[in-house]
């Protein structure tokens, strides 16, 4: 059960920025999910931003590599995203999560992740942002 998750940032006057949600059950969250079978990685990185965020990825993603996440150390796929064009923040009804809304905002990458996200993420946030400075 590999997952991939699509990361997109932003430069704001504070610096870089990553998209992120709140899930009205399981705290802050990146965008994240499952490759289905036969699926390319980029596609499924695709699918997940559309999705969790009705983002769509009109520029090819990046892929910046892949994470062993989590106590079972499941492969996370990680693909970078710019987008300059998104609103600071919105809330978007999903179609595949049981009809939840999430709602998203803009996380500054030099400020560490703090208890109210869960422990993959803040390993998803070690991995990747060496990578997104990159960009």
């Amino acid at each position: 059960m590999e997952k991939v998750c699509p990361v997109v940032f932003r430069a704001a006057s504070n610096g870089l920025e990553v998209l992120a949600f709140t899930h009205p059950s399981a705290g802050k969250q990146f965008v994240k999910g499952t490759v289905e079978d036969d699926e390319k990685l980029q596609d499924a990185a695709k699918r997940e931003l559309f999705e969790e965020s009705g983002v769509v990825a009109d520029s090819s993603l990046v892929f910046m590599g892949t994470c062993p996440i989590g106590v079972e150390r499941v492969a996370w796929h990680f693909f970078a995203c710019s987008k300059t064009s998104l609103p600071n923040s919105w809330d978007h009804a999903t179609t595949d999560d049981y009809g939840h809304t999430f709602s998203f905002f803009w996380h500054p990458i030099e400020r560490p992740l703090n208890s109210d996200w869960h422990s993959i993420f803040h390993e998803a946030f070690n991995f990747f942002v060496p990578k997104i400075r990159l960009y």
